[in-house]
């Protein structure tokens, strides 16, 4: 994403998603708050955004004005933009976003603040999250010191949630005694037991006894081993991951739960 070299970028944002295999967030639209765009166009910016980054950049002859309404009402000037997502199933693997505050993460650039007290209430279109980023960073005293920085590079990081995978067995498994287990030992399974679905149909069950994160690629390997014997036999090397549209509530442990049901025909 590039501004023109007649414009200093004053500020960029990343959004990460870890549900996604290269990391980063897909279909994304930010949204200025209306003091942020009067404020913005006063002044001539341009707003850049694509499907995972926003950009701010503004001539640099117009940083001297801006500087001057660096404050409002007592208070440093923040900018404040609401992050919608195009995709109408995100709600599926996307985590409910809390509120944050700046912290440096690794690579350098700091955690966008998200400010959930700033959306109103009871709207049908609520946005993921609200960015309320300064106009000028922490630390920054002077329009000279301001003016010869490089742009401020936040980071939003949106999150998968994570579920309880129910692995349904259906058709004909001979009697088998089955097992699913994790090659990698991380995660565990309950007993494959039976048990009849809406519609009739009796089929084998299991579940993890843990959530487990939805991803895009899932790294997991669990496999279905048949454990008749002393000698366990691998019958699937690698089952199927959670789909995230798959996802309902169930009862486990008396808890209500979110389940992700994973069907495999024998």
């Amino acid at each position: 994403m590039t501004i023109g070299s007649s414009f200093r970028l004053l500020m960029r944002v990343d959004v990460r998603h870890d549900f996604f295999a290269d990391g980063y967030a897909r279909h994304l639209v930010f949204k200025a708050h209306a003091g942020t765009e009067a404020f913005l166009k006063r002044f001539g910016s341009v707003l850049r955004n694509d499907d995972s980054t926003l950009a701010v950049g503004v001539d640099h002859t117009r940083m001297e004005g801006m500087w001057s309404e660096r404050m409002e009402e007592g208070e440093p000037r923040v900018l404040r933009f609401d992050l919608h997502c195009g995709d109408p199933v995100h709600g599926y693997y996307t985590a409910p976003v809390t509120a944050s505050h700046p912290e440096t993460e690794e690579d350098g650039t700091v955690a966008a603040c998200v400010d959930v007290s700033s959306g109103e209430t009871g709207r049908v279109n609520r946005p993921l999250a609200t960015l309320a980023l300064p106009l000028v960073p922490d630390g920054i005293d002077s329009l000279d010191v301001w003016s010869s920085s490089a742009e401020a590079r936040y980071t939003l990081r949106l999150r998968s949630p994570r579920t309880v995978w129910k692995y349904v067995l259906t058709g004909d498994w001979q009697d088998r005694k089955l097992s699913i287990v994790d090659a990698r030992g991380e995660v565990t399974f309950s007993a494959v037991n039976r048990e009849v679905l809406p519609d009739g149909q009796t089929v084998l069950v299991a579940r993890s006894t843990t959530g487990i994160e939805l991803r895009e690629r899932p790294p997991q390997r669990f496999q279905l081993q048949d454990i008749s014997t002393s000698t366990e036999r691998i019958l699937i090397s690698r089952l199927p991951g959670a789909a995230p549209q798959r996802l309902w509530r169930e009862t486990v442990e008396g808890e209500p739960t979110v389940v992700s049901e994973i069907f495999v025909h024998s």
